[in-house]
This record gives structure tokens, C-alpha cells and sequence, in this order.
């Protein structure tokens, strides 16, 4: 009988011990795995950032302002002083800084709030434009503008991101004030040395044809102003 027990408890210690170290891995490879996840997370925000500072640069090159001619586009417009402006695809705010320094109340729309964070840092260091500008997290296919909300609305390079264009005009028309006017500034086909694969380029004659589509009126493009991009005005 006392062999017995003791057999028992040896055989009890060695299941529990057996037990604790399978226990401890488990507790170490869960120790493990989050610090892999946590790396691996850390990886991930470093390359995002990375990632973000070169858009930046991009958005931001002094080149940009030889071929894009920010100031001819902007004329477009007319007088800017007491309008409000929607700046659609935003990005780093490029032409809603521009805008606001023509007198314009802007609303920089992006479906990226990294880049409406970037604008509102850059804001507070301009005291001159404080107030000017707010930021509007969009959804991809709304911009999330009020109805009759803006007097013009610009798209800058960012019309060929559109997924649902028609629907997503008619939204932006509908935000636009009576006798309002929306500006579209792309990349027009063939080769260029800036710009979107050529596979991602809108035609200027399918941007018009949308435009009719959903009701825009005195549709006009100018071809000739800009190297390698259309600019394309319509009226409510």
C-alpha cells in the first residue's frame, strides 16, 4: 500500500511537472508571438511613413509648379475672395494653401486622413491663412459635400482614381451652388515623363462625356495651356 502511494505522487509530480513546462513554452511562445506581431507591426508603420514622406516630396516638388502652373489654373476661377472652395483629392493640400491665399474659404477633401493631418499641421504655421482651410475625410465614393455646400470645386490628378464617376459627379454637382463651376485638371494620353501608367489616363473626350452625363453645362477644355495635362471647366 505504501509503494502504492508513493508511486502516485512520484507519478503526480511528474504530470504536474510535465504540465508547468508546457504551460511555460506556451506562455513563452505567446510572448513570442506578440513580440513577432509587435515587430512586424513596427515594420509596417515605418514603411507607411516612408511611403508617406516620399508622396510628400512628390506632391511637393518645386518641379511640380513648372508643369502643373498651379497660378493659370487657379485664374480659372475668377475672383476667389468670399467663395468657398472644395479641393477634392486634396492630398498635401498643394492647391488648397493656394486657394486660401486668393481669398478663398477651402474645404480639402481626401479619403486619406494622414494627408488632411498633414494639411491641418501645415496650417497652424501659416497664421495668415489660420481658419481658411478645414479638412473633410471623405469616403471613396462620396466626397461628402452638403448640397449647394461650394461655389467651385477642383479636381487635380486625381479624376482617373474615381471607381464610380457618374455617380460620384453627380454627388459633387448636387454640392455645387446655382451657377457653380468645377474645374478638372488630368493627364492627357501618350507618354509623358510625369503622371499615371497610361493604362490608368482618362480620355479628355470621356471626362466631357461624363460631365454632360449628369447635367454640367458650358463644358470646355483647353488642351494647349499645360504640357502634359487637360484642364477642363463646366458650370452647374
Amino acid at each position: 500500500m505504501v509503494l502504492s502511494r508513493f508511486s502516485f505522487f512520484i507519478t503526480a509530480i511528474v504530470v504536474y511537472l510535465i504540465s508547468a513546462c508546457a504551460d511555460m513554452r506556451s506562455k513563452e511562445e505567446n510572448v513570442a508571438d506578440i513580440a513577432k506581431s509587435a515587430d512586424q507591426e513596427n515594420i509596417n508603420t515605418d514603411k507607411d511613413t516612408v511611403v508617406f514622406k516620399d508622396l510628400v516630396r512628390t506632391y511637393e516638388d518645386p518641379e511640380r509648379g513648372v508643369w502643373q502652373n498651379p497660378d493659370l489654373i487657379i485664374e480659372k476661377f475668377g475672383i476667389l475672395s468670399g467663395k468657398t472652395v472644395a479641393d477634392v483629392g486634396a492630398g498635401t493640400g498643394y492647391f488648397s494653401f493656394k486657394l486660401a491665399s486668393k481669398g478663398a474659404d477651402v474645404i480639402a477633401i481626401d479619403i486619406e486622413e494622414q494627408f488632411l493631418d498633414y494639411i491641418a499641421e501645415r496650417q497652424q504655421e501659416l497664421v495668415n491663412l489660420s481658419g481658411k482651410i478645414s479638412t473633410r475625410l471623405s469616403v471613396p465614393n462620396d466626397p461628402l459635400l452638403k448640397e449647394q455646400e461650394v461655389d467651385f470645386i477642383l479636381i487635380v490628378n486625381t479624376y482617373h482614381f474615381l471607381e464610380e464617376r457618374l455617380s460620384y459627379l453627380s454627388r459633387l454637382r448636387k454640392g455645387l451652388k446655382a451657377d457653380g463651376k468645377i474645374i478638372i485638371v488630368d493627364f492627357k494620353t501618350g507618354k509623358q515623363p510625369v503622371g499615371p501608367l497610361e493604362e490608368f489616363k482618362i480620355a479628355k473626350e470621356i471626362v466631357e462625356q461624363e460631365l454632360n452625363q449628369v447635367g454640367f453645362m458650358q463644358i470646355q477644355s483647353d488642351e494647349e495651356a499645360l504640357k502634359y495635362q487637360f484642364i477642363i471647366t463646366a458650370k452647374k
